[in-house]
């Protein structure tokens, strides 16, 4: 199980060193880059419980601010898409001054952001990114097996299944943000374990992808409205503000109540159950393959652990 681990790591961070390398379309590497961090934080979590905590620690705060260093400019773009969507999926007229504002501002911020991002953060994550491998190389989990990985699944599920029935209740957008990022790893965490059962666990990874898209566009949401009411900024006249306030909470109420429908199938089963059906996808795979478990095609260079009898590590 080590050895899958430290290959499904290095070979995320090769995925994200390529990506920066890609001068020709900076932005789209940034973005992949940046998913490729997001995963090793989710396995590093996954393996968590079979690993010493300082070791967890330094290389999440590693990873973390390697992928921070990098979001101005992909943060100021979901904005953007923000602005983009909300106009979409809103009835038109009213708010449309401070969409167009706030649309001009954020190309502006864009633009900084990507400069900056030419002339030295790129150069900076790929230093860093070279610092860091060493680090995965020894990168090992005990016991040796599946065991940790169920514990570290355990922990992270029954964490994301208490912040949506807090989410579910508050309503508020700080508690369906922490649901989310609950979301995004149990995401990933079904991506790396599909191989147990690839038409299963990928048709999860699938519709936890879908809510944590839901939550996404919610938090961008919440984040507009936090621009276009500071202070110091100003994107319209106060009926017009008012306006795209109105259209903004429409939007959350929306999308709210899709995500909680989604919430209650995703995460309906209790976190021990879950668990150990899990495991058995797993040990029935380890026991019963002849041959090395076919990996479903996963878009976005996604990494699993692909063999579930050595524990080996492949890449679609």
């Amino acid at each position: 199980m080590s050895e899958a681990l430290r290959s499904a790591a290095l070979a995320e961070i090769e995925i994200a060193h390529s990506s920066l390398s890609a001068t020709p379309d900076r932005h789209t590497g940034v973005h992949s880059a940046r998913k490729c961090f997001k995963r090793l934080r989710s396995l590093l979590l996954l393996a968590r419980p079979g690993m010493p905590e300082p070791v967890f620690s330094n290389l999440t705060a590693r990873v973390a601010s390697i992928g921070k260093g990098l979001a101005a400019a992909r943060d100021a773009q979901a904005l953007l898409d923000a602005v983009d969507k909300l106009e979409r999926n809103t009835q038109p007229g009213d708010g449309e001054g401070p969409i167009q504002s706030v649309r001009g501002w954020l190309h502006k911020r864009r633009q900084a952001a990507e400069q900056n991002l030419e002339h030295s953060t790129a150069s900076d994550a790929l230093r860093r990114l070279l610092e860091l491998r060493p680090a995965f190389t020894g990168l090992a989990v005990y016991p040796d097996d599946f065991n940790p990985l169920a514990k570290g699944l355990e922990r992270c599920y029954r964490t994301t299944r208490r912040s949506f029935k807090i989410a579910a209740d508050v309503g508020e957008a700080d508690e369906l943000h922490e649901w989310r990022k609950g979301v995004q790893h149990h995401w990933r965490h079904m991506q790396l374990l599909a191989p147990c059962w690839p038409s299963e666990l990928t048709a999860r990874a699938e519709a936890a992808h879908a809510l944590s898209q839901l939550l996404g566009d919610d938090h961008d949401i919440a984040m507009l409205i936090h621009l276009v009411s500071t202070p110091t900024m100003t994107f319209g006249s106060p009926e017009e503000t008012r306006a795209f306030m109105k259209r903004c909470r429409k939007r959350h109420k929306a999308l709210r109540k899709e995500a909680r429908i989604k919430g209650e199938r995703l995460f309906v089963e209790k976190p021990g159950p879950f668990t150990e059906r899990i495991h058995a996808y797993w040990t029935t795979a380890a026991v019963g393959a002849d041959k090395p478990v076919i990996q479903p095609p996963q878009p976005g260079n996604v990494v699993a652990i692909g063999n579930a009898r050595t524990g080996r590590a492949g890449q679609s």
